[in-house]
């Protein structure tokens, strides 16, 4: 375990694990799923932000926006209302706890300024919700030819805030961006779309990517949520860390692995990655 935990946020700059032990956890007994419509995205936010003051740990939560709600409908019919965003809150647990929690939740989203609410009267209807937000990166597809997937964390309390500004910044750009967020733990991910055929498109939609992640830096936040740093993001590691932090990170690099032979050119600010030939690496 101690091993393991040496390579989390690592980015395979340490060395590779041989072997991993898990423990298998029982499913849930039960589950109760909400799906909350609003008229503004920065309502969903704050009503993330309401659920996770008031001491509830739903098994998930996530936010969706017009533009991802719209891309979800036209591929699977997921049936979602029509809204500037949804929230979709599912608590898991044992009956009689889960029943205590959900009494709960109603009252914190009825509270919240929800324009509606679907409870899911049967697995069939639970399903259906969830099939449509685990389609909707690829949905978005429909909408546009190309996109940027970003990830990035804001704290959960500054999550409606986070929301309010991209919207903002993407009008400013002129660029048309679907959210979908776990919003659980702050986790964003803008689908920024644009065409690739144009000049200037991609860059265009790449700036406004790094915009999203000073913005998550200035509520707070993280670079990355879940998905690392890796060679699209390193440029913005001294944004978040001041040099001698950088050069902590490196120095602990470098006590596993002298020759940094590791994932080069990764994580790292000005990091390259020449070619290896397989007799160099020892």
């Amino acid at each position: 375990p101690d091993l393991i935990g040496l390579f989390v946020g690592s980015e395979g700059l340490f060395g590779i694990a041989l072997e991993i032990t898990v423990r298998l956890l029982p499913q849930p007994e039960d589950y109760r799923t909400v799906l909350a419509a609003y008229d503004d995205l920065g309502k969903a936010g704050d009503a993330v932000a309401t659920v996770v003051a008031s001491g509830l740990l739903p098994g998930a939560m996530e936010i969706m926006d017009k533009l991802a709600i719209q891309a979800a409908e036209a591929s699977v019919n997921a049936g979602y209302p029509p809204a500037e965003a949804i929230l979709i809150v599912e608590l898991e647990g044992e009956k009689q706890q889960i029943e205590a929690e959900f009494q709960q939740l109603e009252q914190l989203i009825s509270a919240s300024g929800a324009t509606e609410i679907r409870i899911a009267q049967s697995d069939d209807e639970r399903q259906r919700i969830w099939k449509g937000r685990k389609g909707a990166f690829s949905a978005v597809g429909r909408l546009s030819p190309d996109y940027v997937v970003q990830d990035g964390v804001v704290p959960r309390s500054r999550l409606g805030e986070a929301l309010v500004k991209i919207g903002e910044m993407k009008h400013k750009d002129g660029l048309d961006v679907a959210n979908v967020f776990h919003a659980g733990d702050g986790n964003l991910h803008p689908l920024i779309l644009y065409n690739g055929r144009e000049a200037g498109a991609l860059e265009k939609a790449e700036a406004l990517a790094g915009e999203i992640l000073e913005l998550c830096i200035e509520l707070g936040g993280s670079i990355t949520g879940e998905h690392g740093v890796g060679m699209e993001k390193r440029d913005y590691m001294p944004t978040m860390f001041t040099d001698v932090e950088l050069e902590v990170m490196k120095a602990i690099r470098r006590g596993l692995d002298p020759k940094e032979i590791a994932n080069r050119g990764k994580m790292f600010p000005g990091a390259e990655a020449p070619a290896l030939s397989y007799h160099g690496i020892h």
